[in-house]
């Protein structure tokens, strides 16, 4: 199976208050431009086969249709998409009408993810979101209307003073939608940031760590399974995409800020529209940096990831993949957390608890 493919579209109607992503606002005039570099940089990939498509920004939805077209005509001329590849492509409500959602999903993109976000108009401005409750609404009608019938909607909880009903109220809005995937966000203030300049400040861990387990329980009694920490879906519509980052396989990144990973080598592109045209457009590459991993480090970094999963990770499994035997500190240090019930080993599968989960930052940190 091909290594999965992203593509990075840094372009937003607005900045919100909260973002750390390569995103910005007010360069309508050089979406022309990048997609021209997608493509020269697209070439150097030219005849790979994908197994895994995704569109992420920024927001992909403010493209017009026909720059959606121009971007997946790049797609299609210079990879081997599987035939049966999941294709995604996030969307923000206050880009999406009618006639955009069908021109996506005529584009071949079988799968959306719809930056909803919270249905409480107040928490909307508050986290600078452009768009409404009644805009989210509409959104997924006419995501239906297009034809899609895997979609995922995006929800930000924990924020600043809300409470435990008003989080209810968002679980039961969002699952009432009736889509496939719900992916869940605590809040995070980047430096420099609308929210960073105003010093707001997110709930403390253990308040986020209570209300990630009250949005979990709300979710899995109303049909979702978590497979992953963050992520719930209905039977069969776990995001294929993701699982493979979570796996540890191996993917290419196109754009602004865009990382990579083949084999062992991992790199990345240049963090800024204008750095990046004018590097795509000098010497056919935006590369930034770039490091070779050994073997050790995959293995190890492939286990911590994997404990995201529902599934956990297979150790003698990831040690024969990886030729990579468990350190003994690392292994002192897992029965340790073992012992401690936030981490459980299951027919040799290792796997956090419900409790790990709520710190698995910290087991992490325990184990790097």
């Amino acid at each position: 199976m091909g290594p999965s493919l992203y593509i990075h579209i840094p372009f937003c109607k607005s900045k919100c208050f909260y973002c750390s992503f390569a995103s910005f606002e007010k360069i309508d005039s050089l979406i022309g431009p990048y997609l021209e570099a997608l493509k020269k940089e697209a070439q150097t990939y030219s005849g790979t086969p994908i197994s895994t498509v995704y569109v992420g920004g920024g927001t992909p939805s403010y493209l017009s249709s026909s720059q959606i077209g121009v971007l997946f005509d790049i797609v299609r001329s210079n990879f081997e998409v599987a035939k049966d590849a999941e294709v995604t492509v996030e969307m923000n409500p206050a880009t999406l009408a009618r006639d955009k959602a069908k021109a996506i999903f005529d584009s071949g993109v079988n799968r959306a993810s719809l930056g909803v976000q919270s249905l409480n108009d107040g928490y909307l401005r508050f986290l600078g979101r452009p768009h409404s409750a009644a805009d989210a609404y509409a959104s997924f009608k006419e995501l239906r209307d297009a034809g899609f019938t895997n979609i995922n909607l995006d929800l930000i909880y924990s924020l600043p003073g809300q409470t435990k009903k008003e989080i209810e109220e968002d679980v039961a809005g969002l699952v009432s939608f009736g889509s496939e995937h719900i992916s869940l966000y605590t809040l995070s203030i980047a430096e420099g940031s609308d929210l960073h300049r105003r010093n707001i400040e997110p709930p403390g861990d253990e308040e986020q760590g209570q209300d990630y387990l009250f949005v979990s329980q709300s979710l899995e009694h109303r049909g979702f399974s978590r497979y992953e920490v963050s992520n719930f879906s209905r039977p069969g519509y776990a995001c294929t995409h993701n699982l493979n980052y979570w796996r540890g396989g191996d993917y290419i990144g196109l754009g602004v800020g865009a990382h990579s990973h083949m084999n062992g080598r991992r790199y990345w592109n240049s963090g800024t529209v204008e750095a990046y045209l004018e590097m795509m457009s000098k010497n056919g590459s935006a590369l930034a940096g770039q490091e070779e991993l050994a073997q050790e480090k995959r293995f190890m970094e492939t286990l911590l990831i994997g404990l995201r999963l529902s599934e956990g990770v297979d150790v003698a499994d990831l040690q024969e993949r990886f030729e990579v035997v468990l350190p003994k500190d690392k292994k002192y240090t897992v029965d340790g957390l073992i012992e401690e019930g936030l981490l459980s080993l299951e027919d040799g599968r290792l796997k956090a608890t419900l409790s790990g989960l709520v710190v698995l930052d910290e087991i992490c940190a325990r184990l790097i």
